[in-house]
């Protein structure tokens, strides 16, 4: 094959065959075959002379060896795992050893156990597999290499519940991690003995310690909490002010263990020695180890192996005089990280360390040339530096938008100033961490200097992230716009105008373009799609019409840290591409109905904002209806027979509730449930009843309605609780599907047992 970056080509391929086999399902034997044959068609092509085919079928070969190593190493667990012997429920015993350094949650601690035995009843499994360990307000004295064994209830991580949600099991499952548990009392500590050190603790722990006390010997506060977190990856080390400053502004990437930090620990080790006379050779070795004793003291982060792999490739061709192409050795990197683990490939880390690498690469020179400006200090300090940040910029904004949703308007400007004081942060406080052993008063100077430059960059942050226009919250673009994206960013590949290549990108943008365009009339939906949301012991429903009209009935609880609006609902809609809600419904004024629809009506333009008009003097509601008046939103408080227009082909019509359920100046005459305002969504002849929480005193009024009342999908009313769904209610209804919205093992008995019986015996089908 001739190519100049043979492992350029073959990681995007085995990477390509990753992504490929976690979407379609295929059979292990039948990707063995395909491996063979294609490697006898290549060689085939070889020994006949036909390099021009060996080629594509390289290409081909990586991405089939890709799905087939994918299914060998995570399509199925080991036969001894422990998650083949958990019980549906209840406590098992889990004995192991504390793997990885205990990590600190305020009053919890968290740790990494290597079950190695599992005992349920009677019975004990010899196994293997790791499990993550919460000790819930309590410390127990636990470190790494310990052996425990605890009584806990062992359970499988949460998957994804909703589209466009965070999928917990998947994140762990890519560390490693199948199974969690927690431990509320020391009683459930049944045997605990100090372990014996190894080399990772022996090398490793002491490296790792010795920073953390370099920088606590004279920082605190924000400053510590980012030193550590920038150099030992402790994220929660960083504090939530400082976090959120540094992603408004773009800037969040220096949160993450990176290249930049292996890159200064490499020059002050090699610059260092060569200083002191040392050979190329020896210097190249030494710092090669040192940048892999820092890896193993960041827990391996993706961004960092990759660093960790391209920089000893880059001292190896220094020590032998060679120059390393950049692109290859990315190649070479990628390949490392996904034949040890392919799950990195849909790893967000994993995917932005490497775009920003290869944009850099990629775009560099064009983006150089295309600024402005004279030669000196400017080249220096400010072109160079911009067209670093806009080249890496340019491949990461389709991870960013697709995962956080959130787009910097100070990004640039940001990039410029923090950058670089996040880069003297790094130097300091590994010269302040090697010179913790050696001369303490040292680490003093060094941390004051450190001080004054990290205060500096948090200040720069927050001043910077303050106006509301520095982020704007948008929603996933289609796949379409992000085509047109891609042929754009090929076009400003340098050259790239001179080779085919640029023909075919110009062509496909066309093309693009043209189906970007006429999307809106060809690809036009044609059928009403509801969602019913999972938010836990709540409601959240979400409805879209054909044309774009959209709708959302509540939003899911809001309470302390929990928000379901932010943490469900928010990155549904984002993951559907809406970023306007025509109308959003407050069923009733209680906190697991409207406490989400509050960072709803903040985040995105919302055209009207309904709710029966029910006085309540209650935290929620004050601050749903102070955002909707701040954000120009209309308000009206609707009542049983008033209608919704201008929803396309579908329609709504208020069923409930009437004058005597609601007081806009005192309490609920019947309680807050009963005043629910109750909706009668019609599209095309088919029904759906959206009911609040009512509960059976509204029934004579609902009957009333006669066939008005019947539909065809019924929202279970007051999630399923044993005071609604009365059999009377449910014959008016003659609803084919029930959908009960509540939580897992919710301490209310939601939904009701006799209810889920009415709801069978009445032939209805029910999906909670």
């Amino acid at each position: 094959m001739k190519t100049r970056r043979p492992a350029l080509v073959a990681a995007l391929c085995f990477g390509g065959g990753i992504v490929f086999r976690s979407v379609v399902v295929l059979p292990a034997e039948g990707l063995l075959w395909a491996v063979v044959g294609l490697w006898l068609m290549g060689l085939g092509c070889l020994l006949r002379g036909r390099k021009g085919w060996s080629g594509g079928l390289f290409g081909l070969l990586m991405a089939v060896l890709g799905c087939f190593w994918c299914d060998v190493r995570t399509g199925h667990l080991p036969y001894d795992h422990y998650v083949h012997v958990l019980p549906d429920a209840g406590m098992v015993v889990a004995s192991g050893r504390v793997v990885d350094e205990p990590e600190i949650l305020d009053a919890d601690r968290r740790l990494v156990l290597l079950v190695s035995q599992v005992t349920v009843g009677d019975t004990t499994w010899a196994t293997t597999g790791r499990a993550l360990i919460r000790f819930r307000n309590m410390d127990p004295g636990v470190d790494y290499g310990d052996a425990l064994s605890v009584q806990v209830a062992l359970v499988l991580p949460e998957p994804a519940r909703n589209p466009g949600g965070f999928d917990y099991r998947r994140f762990l499952a890519r560390r490693g991690l199948h199974g969690t548990g927690t431990v509320f009392g020391a009683e459930q500590i049944l045997h605990y003995q100090r372990g014996v050190e190894d080399g990772w603790a022996r090398l490793v722990l002491p490296v790792r310690r010795a920073i953390r006390q370099a920088v606590d010997r004279n920082l605190s506060g924000a400053p510590a909490g980012l030193l550590k977190g920038i150099l030992l990856g402790e994220k929660r080390a960083v504090p939530d002010a400082v976090r959120q400053a540094f992603t408004r502004c773009g800037v969040n990437h220096v949160l993450a263990v990176s290249g930049l930090h292996v890159g200064l620990i490499a020059g002050v080790f090699y610059f260092g020695l060569r200083l002191m006379g040392v050979g190329r050779g020896a210097t190249a070795v030494v710092t090669t180890g040192a940048i892999w004793l820092y890896a193993m003291v960041t827990g391996m982060p993706p961004s960092v192996v990759r660093a960790c792999v391209m920089g000893g490739l880059a001292l190896c061709g220094m020590a032998g005089e060679r120059q390393v192409d950049g692109g290859n050795a990315l190649g070479a990197a990628g390949l490392v990280l996904l034949i040890a683990q392919p799950e990195h490939m849909l790893d967000v880390g994993f995917q932005l360390s490497f775009a920003a690498t290869g944009g850099i690469f990629l775009f560099y020179a064009s983006f150089k040339r295309m600024i402005p400006g004279p030669g000196g200090w400017w080249q220096t300090w400010i072109r160079a530096p911009l067209a670093v940040s806009l080249a890496a910029q340019a491949t990461t904004l389709p991870f960013v938008v697709t995962y956080f949703g959130l787009l910097s308007t100070v990004g640039l400007a940001a990039n410029l100033i923090v950058v670089p004081l996040m880069g003297a942060a790094v130097a300091l406080g590994v010269l302040g961490a090697l010179c913790w052993t050696l001369f303490e008063p040292l680490t003093t100077l060094l941390n004051g200097a450190n001080y004054i430059v990290l205060s500096s960059a948090i200040f720069v942050a927050k001043h910077m992230a303050e106006p509301t226009w520095a982020a704007v919250t948008v929603s996933k673009p289609s796949g379409l716009f992000w085509g047109l994206y891609a042929c754009v960013l090929v076009l400003l590949i340098p050259g790239v105008w001179r080779r085919r290549t640029g023909c075919y990108a110009v062509l496909a943008l066309l093309v693009l373009a043209n189906g970007y365009v006429w999307r809106g009339i060809v690809f036009r939906a044609h059928d009403l799609e509801v969602y019913v949301l999972d938010v836990g012991q709540g409601d959240a429903i979400f409805l879209k019409f054909p044309g774009g009209h959209t709708m959302l009935v509540d939003g899911g609880l809001r309470a302390g840290q929990l928000d379901m609006g932010q943490r469900v609902v928010a990155p549904f809609l984002r993951s559907q591409g809406i970023s306007r809600i025509d109308v959003v419904v407050g069923s009733h004024p209680h906190s697991d109905h409207i406490g989400g629809l509050i960072s709803i009506v903040e985040q995105f333009e919302v055209g009207h904002y309904l709710d029966a008009g029910q006085y309540v003097d209650a935290w929620t509601n004050r601050r749903l209806l102070e955002v909707v008046q701040a954000r120009g939103v209309a308000y009206h408080a609707v009542a049983a027979g008033d209608s919704l227009m201008g929803l396309g082909r579908g329609g709504a019509l208020v069923l409930h509730p009437t004058g005597r359920y609601v007081s806009s100046a005192d309490a609920a005459p019947h309680g807050l449930n009963n005043g629910s305002v109750v909706l009668r969504v019609v599209f095309e002849g088919q029904v759906l009843l959206l009911t609040g929480d009512i509960e059976r005193e509204t029934d004579g009024d609902l009957l009333r309605w006669g066939d008005r009342l019947r539909a065809q999908v019924l929202k279970s009313a007051h999630h399923g609780s044993r005071t609604s769904s009365t059999a009377a209610f449910l014959s008016g209804v003659q609803p084919e599907v029930v959908v009960v919205s509540c939580g897992v093992n919710n301490r209310y008995g939601h939904p009701s047992g006799e209810v889920v019986t009415r709801y069978e015996e009445m032939g209805m089908r029910m999906y909670r």
